[in-house]
């Protein structure tokens, strides 16, 4: 497959190759050249970056408000409660 180099460098990953690695908007890729050829891998995000960027969102949140913290509220999930 083939792809045209914008102005800025810029290059669009065409749809098939979107697809097979499950690449979206807003993705993370690492962008490296080996042996003449550039290569783009898709980084997946690891459960510590995650729970790094959603630290203490919980706490403005209406049900989880009188709770002290997030063992506290996974087990309130947990739990059978009334729906």
């Amino acid at each position: 497959m083939r792809a045209k180099v914008a102005r800025r460098y810029q290059i669009t990953i065409p749809e098939e190759v979107r697809e097979e690695i499950g690449i979206n908007v807003g993705d993370v890729v690492n962008v490296s050249s080996q042996g003449g050829k550039v290569v783009i891998e898709k980084v997946e995000r690891n459960w510590e970056e995650v729970m790094r960027e959603t630290k203490g969102a919980w706490k403005s949140h209406p049900a989880f408000v009188g709770m002290k913290d997030s063992v506290e509220i996974v087990h309130w999930l947990r739990s059978e409660r009334k729906r």
